[in-house]
């Protein structure tokens, strides 16, 4: 038989095994967290081992004083503890964290977050099925160890997934249309907390499934946003100078440019030369070192290019045609 502390051995040995694979497949780069993981579960699982083949038992007072001595009560199959759920979720981690392995590291956190949380929730489950649990035990259970601990986790992970859904949906849609929303969602926000702090007797089990369908509400809309993805962004940067170049008869309008140094430049240019003729423009150093080279452009096309420059003297000139040449003047 295996006692208490064995248990609590081999549940170390598989929190540590988890974690170890886990740390594993995070590629890293630093074995020394793998193989202190490893240890650990090397350790905690042989002196499991050790404590389950020595024979000890549980000796000791299992309860406190303060609490009831046990009584064998005849119950019926009506009062027999139900069929735990916990199992087929813990193979559904196993499975993930299996599945993980083969396909990436994402997956194979999620098998682990998975199998830690499954282990802690299933450990509470066996803990409520104790004979020895009694009212005056869980609420003091409750207030020491599942408030301090599980509260806060639990709002940390509601506040970082409403936080989550709202902003997909906002970066889905367009600018106009996510200040709509985000005033829609305060509004409906505002009303929800009137109509609680309204009505003090509004029941928990109304209470928890209207905020479960809200909740479902709003993470659904979130994946169907991340789904969508992000709408376009355009950066406001400081206007430029723009030219209009155009190039027709073999030649450029435009001999001299002038423009700013490490701002953006503007150039509309057109071909009006025959359909078959490709012109374009690329800039190039006095010394003939290539520095810029805009996409060619088809004879009766408009093409419209931007560049930045360093301050100095450039040449500017058209690839297909030498003589097509310019000369840009860029100031500090």
């Amino acid at each position: 038989m295996i006692n208490t502390a064995a248990k609590m051995e081999f549940g170390v040995a598989a929190v540590a095994l988890v974690l170890a694979v886990g740390y594993a497949f995070a590629e890293s780069g630093d074995p020394g967290g793998f193989v202190l993981l490893m240890a650990v579960f090397l350790v905690a699982a042989s002196a499991g081992l050790a404590l389950t083949l020595s024979g000890v038992r549980d000796v000791a007072a299992r309860y406190a004083a303060q609490e009831p001595p046990l009584e064998s009560v005849s119950v019926d199959r009506s009062l027999l503890t139900r069929p735990s759920y916990w199992p087929p979720i813990a193979a559904a981690s196993a499975g993930a964290l299996a599945v993980g392995l083969a396909t990436g590291r994402v997956v194979v956190w999620v098998g682990v977050v998975l199998s830690v949380l499954v282990a802690g929730l299933w450990l509470a489950q066996d803990w409520r099925e104790d004979p020895g649990w009694t009212p005056r035990l869980e609420a003091r259970t409750s207030d020491r160890l599942v408030a301090p601990l599980a509260l806060p986790v639990l709002a940390l992970a509601l506040v970082a997934v409403i936080v989550v859904s709202v902003s997909r949906i906002l970066l889905a849609v367009s600018k106009h249309a996510s200040v709509a929303i985000a005033f829609a969602f305060a509004l409906a926000l505002l009303v929800a907390f009137f109509v609680v702090a309204s009505r003090p007797r509004l029941g928990r089990r109304a209470l928890a499934a209207l905020s479960s369908v809200a909740l479902i509400a709003l993470v659904s809309a979130g994946s169907v946003g991340a789904a969508h993805g992000e709408r376009r962004f355009e950066q406001h940067v400081s206007p430029g100078p723009t030219f209009n170049i155009v190039a027709q008869n073999i030649s450029y309008n435009v001999g001299q440019l002038t423009a700013p140094a490490e701002q953006p430049v503007t150039i509309h240019f057109t071909n009006r030369d025959g359909k078959d003729i490709y012109h374009d423009i690329a800039v190039y150093t006095p010394a003939k070192q290539p520095v810029v080279a805009g996409e060619p452009v088809h004879g009766g096309q408009r093409l419209t290019y931007h560049f930045q420059f360093a301050a100095g003297s450039y040449v500017f000139r058209c690839d297909f045609h030498p003589t097509m040449v310019g000369t840009l003047t860029v100031q500090g």
